[in-house]
Formats: C-alpha cells, structure tokens, sequence
C-alpha cells in the first residue's frame, strides 16, 4: 500500500520544523530595532550595543551591554565604598571630589525588554511564518 502525497507531506513536514529559524530571525531583529527608541541614554553605548546574536531552530538571542540590565530593572539604594584605595575619586563639574562612601538612590527601571520584545511579536506572528513554510513547501 502506498500513500499518495507522501513526498510532498514530508517536504512540508521538514518546512514546519525550519520554521522559527527565519521567524526568530525576524522577531530579534524587530525587537532591537523597537528596543533601541526605548532606552534612556546619555553617551549612547549602551543603546548601541543592542543587537541579535543569533537566531536558531530553538530561540533567538537579543543581547546588548551589562547596564541594559540595571536599565531595565532599576536598582536598590546602595552605599558604594572604595575597594583598594582609601578614597573615592570623582569628577563634578571642574571640582575634583574625594569621599570614603557615596549613597547612592534606588533607580526605577525603565521596563523596555519585555514591552520590546511583546511589541515585534505581535508584528511577526509565528502562525503567519508557519503557514508561509507550509505551503511553500509543496
């Protein structure tokens, strides 16, 4: 007994399973370009280091500089100490100032990673990617 169609459902079977590579792809590539609007700046590197690193058959990776997270998140107030030196140093205006501690306030986070992310989703439904493989396949 043989099936007909067989080729074809195989063909169209392996195009299901290739999906999310070009979905994924899409879906970074719209979340960087959502995201990157969305971040406070002030010198600009941080927003610059947003990209996509990758996109496979299982996930697909946004990535960008450590201070993305704190960005995000916010943080706790916190007293920084100096580790090796006995003083802090820093620059405020043409002042030089020394301190043994500085307080530092609690930040609200800003919440753009998941807004982003939510945002290029709806924009590239992995149904509409799915369907698109399956009848090309045939």
């Amino acid at each position: 007994m043989s099936l007909k169609g067989s080729r074809e459902l195989s063909a169209r079977l392996r195009a299901i399973k290739l999906t999310f590579k070009p979905a994924g792809r899409d879906w970074a590539d719209d979340t960087v370009r959502i995201m990157k609007p969305l971040v406070p700046t002030r010198t600009g590197l941080s927003r610059a280091s947003i990209r996509r690193r990758n996109a496979t058959q299982r996930k697909a990776t946004v990535v960008g500089s450590y201070v993305l997270y704190f960005l995000d998140h916010g943080t706790k107030a916190h007293d920084e100490v100096p580790r090796k030196a006995k003083v802090l140093r820093f620059q405020r205006g043409q002042n030089t100032v020394f301190s043994r501690k500085v307080h530092k306030r609690a930040t609200s986070g800003k919440h753009f990673r998941q807004r982003a992310a939510e945002e290029a989703l709806k924009a590239n439904p992995l149904a509409k990617s799915l369907i698109e493989q399956w009848n090309s396949a045939a």
